[in-house]
């Protein structure tokens, strides 16, 4: 009743006085109601499948409110958006996201995906996952199905090693290299040593680089493990590549763990829980290694 009264008073208020109505209808067009709030905020280059579809199930496995934007909306307004909505966390998937997310305010957390390694950031109120497999998974595959690799040489730039790499992992040696030359270098030097790992950056894996360290892998009879399925088409013996449903599931527990009141910076960035293993048998065949049938059964993909 007390609503009906105000809504009759209103409009006969602006009947009697025109102006009151003009000015009425500037205030609700310069102000229009808020968007209902979201606690969280995907951000990533949604038109590629992969980015939609890791945010796609991040949405699913949340319990609150979602809102997806691509990073051509957000661009230098991210912080915009962001008080808009009300949100709490920030899901960045993708280098461009995070660069974005990674210059909000600390108050706002952020949980990073689908990028390489971990961002070097002095920003507080950060996790996330990145995609790279540590050293030690690799040795853990040689170990249990390659026994005749005794000895695997890594090689990487300072941020990769840092990331990736412990030094007292067996089987290893690892290379700190500073340019692409540096790297087709020290590959050329290599004796004594049973595989080569290259661990993942643009900057030195250039398409120049790894047809030099193929034809080196070859001519040397040292086999490449490599970083991703197209380097197992390529040559390189097998690989181990992120599993997205894995990553997806990762991140959505990380963002539940910070809405139930966990700063960010609390939470410790994760590699992958979960891989998929790719393998080449004819580069296998060509350097005379034996793989198991085991191994040949976890693969998800042979290529011969």
């Amino acid at each position: 009743m007390k609503a009906f009264c105000f809504h009759r008073g209103l409009s006969l208020s602006l009947r009697r006085h025109p102006w009151s109505a003009a000015l009425f209808l500037f205030l609700l067009l310069s102000f229009p109601p808020p968007a209902s709030a979201a606690k969280v905020l995907i951000v990533g280059d949604l038109q590629y499948a992969l980015v939609a579809d890791v945010a796609a199930e991040i949405q699913a496995s949340l319990r609150s409110q979602v809102m997806e934007y691509a990073v051509s909306e957000v661009k230098g307004r991210l912080d915009i958006v962001v008080e808009r909505e009300d949100a709490r966390i920030v899901v960045a998937l993708g280098r461009d996201a995070v660069a974005e997310a990674l210059l909000l305010p600390p108050e706002i957390a952020v949980v990073y995906g689908l990028v390489v390694v971990s961002p070097e950031s002095g920003r507080s109120n950060v996790t996330g996952v990145y995609m790279s497999p540590p050293v030690s998974e690799y040795v853990s595959i040689v170990q249990r199905y390659l026994p005749t690799i005794t000895k695997v040489s890594v090689m990487g730039s300072r941020i990769m090693m840092k990331t990736l790499f412990n030094g007292d992992q067996a089987l290893t040696t690892a290379y700190e290299v500073e340019s692409p030359s540096d790297l087709v270098n020290t590959v050329d030097r290599l004796v004594d040593t049973k595989a080569l790992l290259l661990l993942p950056d643009a900057n030195l894996l250039t398409a120049q680089v790894m047809a030099n360290v193929y034809l080196s892998s070859f001519r040397k009879n040292i086999p490449l493990l490599g970083i991703s399925e197209a380097n197992v088409r390529q040559g390189s013996l097998f690989a181990l590549v992120f599993d997205p449903k894995a990553v997806s599931r990762q991140i959505g527990e990380k963002v539940q763990t910070i809405l139930g009141g966990v700063d960010a910076t609390e939470i410790l960035a994760s590699p992958p829980s979960g891989y998929n293993l790719y393998i080449n048998s004819n580069t296998a065949q060509k350097m005379g290694i034996v793989l198991p049938d085991e191994m040949l059964r976890k693969a998800k993909k042979i290529y011969q």
